[in-house]
């Protein structure tokens, strides 16, 4: 008799996707829920990720996130980068509710796939806000302006801080000093205009008493300023302190507010207390101010008449200055773009909520009917979100068409030997490179999120597409790179009037001093 052989066991099967959180039975106690996962379709790309929250939609989930565990599994492309997550806000719904959590992912080829449903339940909400006590207002003399920053790298919301500030001084109406959580390049700007710059130094945002101990301390520093107002620049945990150190001298605090978020989420993560106390001293505020109309409703409740859209100014004879005699051929020589390249650039600090891996993915997508078609990122750095574009970048058919390049403050030169700028955001309020690549005529193709489709018509001064899908960016570029010179004319000067009608920052600065006035 032969030896019996164990019967072999079927192999399980490798898994497509997965809802990592959340799980069965989850309480989501804040008004914030957090869904995380990821997905990978067969010979396709996700093209979007919904959630569903009970018979609501609760919104599109950010895409592109890295997952090495799942590059183990699936050799493909996508799968470093399959990861996604979403943070949305649930203060509109019924608390001590139990509903289902449900995840819908959607390829590029149609392919549906559920995630879920999975049982959680929605918590009570927070308590009532603290109250600190008011001091006295200082005196001085002369309009003195304290300004608190989160940081003053080469962001967006950091520029326009330099060039309101340099305006405004040049004005005469304010003579002032920043404090900054982070410092960065910018810090030079500030001080060779004269601008003294103070780094806020250790911030507990876990304990409450903490927090506000440290706030006394800026206070007790602030009062021999002899500040007349502060300027908040963000709606962060970091710049926080600016609310308190406004109320505790007794002056305006005045918010320049860039985070398209709902305020759920602006909060989120603070220690016991301290969200309850961030929501307060935001609802407190003299005023403040929005570069997008969109943007301002999502603070209406708390702000009501004291919030106020106005669409911000970039300098345009800083642009001018490097506009003039621009030579695009050279330019082009220097950084290894072929002149006949049809180039497109996305420009930004790389991080999930700009979509630049869902950029490359789309560029494969439109990459074998566009031939002279090119990609360049600019603002990558020592991070993850880099290295997870870096990786989807090398694994592509077409890699050799992509680079990525090094945060630079050489943005001007490659908007000016650019053929189209890309905002893939999924969250906006305006950036400053749209606005400064209109200002050259450069065409723009972004995505249609708050203050975006308040400034570019679609076709008319640029193109617009749908946020949160790779499918809908690709239709997009495949347009602008099917564009002909006299359409690709046409909307750039479109563009150029925009920019000079709407978005000079003296204009700016002057209703921005006028408003200060006021308060």
């Amino acid at each position: 008799m032969g030896l019996l052989r164990p019967r072999s066991q079927p192999e399980s099967p490798v898994p497509l996707s997965s809802l990592d959180f959340p799980t069965p039975g989850t309480r989501f106690e804040a008004d914030v829920v957090t869904v995380s996962g990821w997905v990978v379709f067969e010979g396709a790309t996700t093209s979007r990720v919904e959630v569903w929250l009970g018979e609501r939609p609760l919104g599109r989930a950010r895409l592109g996130l890295r997952r090495e565990d799942v590059a183990a599994l699936h050799q493909t492309a996508d799968a470093a980068v399959s990861g996604f997550e979403l943070r949305a806000g649930i203060d509109d719904y019924e608390r001590e509710a139990e509903l289902e959590l449900r995840v819908v992912a959607m390829s590029t080829a149609g392919e549906r796939r559920e995630l879920g449903p999975v049982p959680v339940v929605l918590g009570g909400r927070p308590g009532p806000a603290p109250r600190s006590s008011k001091v006295a207002r200082s005196s001085g003399e002369g309009r003195r302006l304290l300004a608190f920053t989160n940081v003053l790298t080469l962001g967006g919301a950091s520029i326009y801080l330099v060039e309101l500030l340099r305006e405004a001084q040049r004005l005469g109406r304010v003579a002032p000093t920043v404090v900054t959580a982070i410092d960065g390049p910018l810090r030079g700007d500030l001080e060779a205009l004269g601008i003294p710059v103070h780094l806020l130094g250790p911030l507990s945002l876990d304990n409450l008493d903490a927090y506000l101990d440290r706030t006394d301390e800026l206070a007790a520093w602030a009062a021999k300023g002899s500040f007349e107002l502060v300027l908040i620049n963000t709606a962060t945990a970091l710049t926080l302190p600016g609310a308190d150190v406004a109320k505790r001298l007794g002056v305006p605090a005045f918010w320049s507010i860039h985070e398209s978020f709902h305020q759920a989420l602006l909060w989120d993560g603070l220690g016991p207390g301290l969200r309850e106390h961030a929501e307060a001293a935001l609802s407190e505020a003299a005023a403040a101010v929005f570069e997008a109309e969109a943007t301002r409703r999502l603070y209406e409740g708390s702000l009501g008449e004291r919030s106020l859209t106005l669409p911000y100014g970039i300098d345009l004879t800083r642009i001018e200055s490097v506009r003039h005699g621009f030579d695009r051929q050279l330019a082009r020589r220097q950084a290894g773009i072929p002149e006949e390249a049809d180039l497109a650039i996305c420009v930004g600090t790389v991080e999930p909520r700009k979509a630049q891996v869902q950029l490359a993915q789309a560029f494969d997508l439109v990459a074998k009917r566009h031939p002279r078609a090119q990609l360049a990122f600019v603002g990558s750095g020592e991070d993850e979100g880099s290295a997870a574009l870096a990786a989807r970048i090398s694994a592509s058919p077409h890699h050799e068409r992509m680079r990525v390049i090094p945060r630079t403050r050489e943005v001007q030169t490659w908007i000016g030997m650019t053929d189209l700028l890309v905002c893939a955001s999924d969250v906006e309020s305006l950036p400053v490179s749209v606005l400064e690549a209109m200002a050259w005529e450069t065409p723009v193709l972004a995505t249609a999120i708050f203050g975006l489709p308040e400034t570019i018509e679609h076709g008319v001064s640029g193109w617009l597409c749908e946020p949160g899908d790779v499918a809908a960016l690709a239709a997009g570029l495949d347009s602008a790179f099917s564009a002909d010179e006299t359409t690709r004319q046409r909307i750039g000067t479109a563009a150029r009037e925009i920019v000079l009608t709407r978005h000079e920052i003296g204009a700016y600065t002057k209703r921005v001093v006028e408003l200060l006035d006021r308060l």
